[in-house]
């Protein structure tokens, strides 16, 4: 009797052993390909360390898709063509290649703003924005059409990302970019000095007017201030915008 409770016994730890224990390697490459890339969207080199872990991560891990969605994060705020460090640079070049926003949406300000290529600048500023669903891309994008390119389109973009409640956010990392590069294109900004509000009265016109006195420590008024004209919230952000650029 004894004897056959030990192997019962065995039985079980046998069955537990080789049941249907699941490990992460064994999940569908699909499924690593998912994971991989949500590990890229906050840490580069969270996604090296996990292509060192085995030839089933290093293949997931090596998919367009990942590399679309890396983080630039951690990279430089200057053109691509800046990178002097090899691996740096095959890394980056790879995330071009598979359409990384980010990427797409740096190039479209230097291509704006720097080398003023408007037409080229917009049309990567709008790939990101609309494609790669990059909220600074979008906001940088609907600012430029709002002053003036298409307002109605602009308006739309700018509305969908106040509900997104990511506008003051938007507007600080475009503009920590902004510091980082050469702007060369002042003129296309010329707009932001318009209102779109017909009102004489409007608070909205003043704000816009103190808006451009502002420094970057008093960011976090201007998104406490409420107007509730949206035509004077449009001037008040595109003010916003156009002091990043000293107009």
């Amino acid at each position: 009797m004894i004897g056959l409770g030990v192997k019962k016994g065995n039985k079980k730890k046998k069955q537990h052993r080789h049941g249907s224990v699941t490990t992460i390697k064994s999940l569908p490459k699909d499924l690593l390909v998912e994971i991989f890339a949500k590990v890229a969207t906050t840490s580069i080199s969270d996604l090296c360390k996990v292509k060192q872990c085995c030839k089933e991560f290093l293949h997931a891990a090596e998919e367009d898709y990942v590399y679309r969605q890396a983080s630039m994060e951690n990279f430089a705020l200057v053109p691509l063509t800046w990178f002097t460090k090899e691996k740096e640079s095959v890394f980056l070049g790879r995330c071009k290649k598979s359409g990384n926003s980010e990427i797409t949406y740096r190039e479209g300000m230097v291509e704006y703003f720097t080398h003023s290529n408007v037409k080229l600048g917009l049309k990567n500023l709008r790939k990101a924005a609309l494609e790669g669903h990059h909220h600074e891309a979008k906001y940088a994008y609907c600012m430029i059409l709002m002053n003036g390119e298409d307002r109605k389109e602009g308006l739309e973009l700018f509305c969908s990302l106040k509900a997104s409640t990511c506008v003051r956010r938007c507007r600080g990392r475009v503009k920590s970019f902004v510091r980082n590069m050469w702007v060369n294109n002042k003129p296309v900004l010329s707009n932001c000095r318009l209102s779109l509000c017909a009102s004489s009265t409007c608070d909205g016109k003043r704000l816009k007017k103190i808006s451009r006195t502002w420094s970057s420590s008093e960011d976090e008024n201007a998104e406490s201030i409420e107007i509730s004209c949206e035509c004077c919230s449009v001037d008040y952000e595109l003010a916003l915008f156009g002091s990043m650029f000293g107009v």
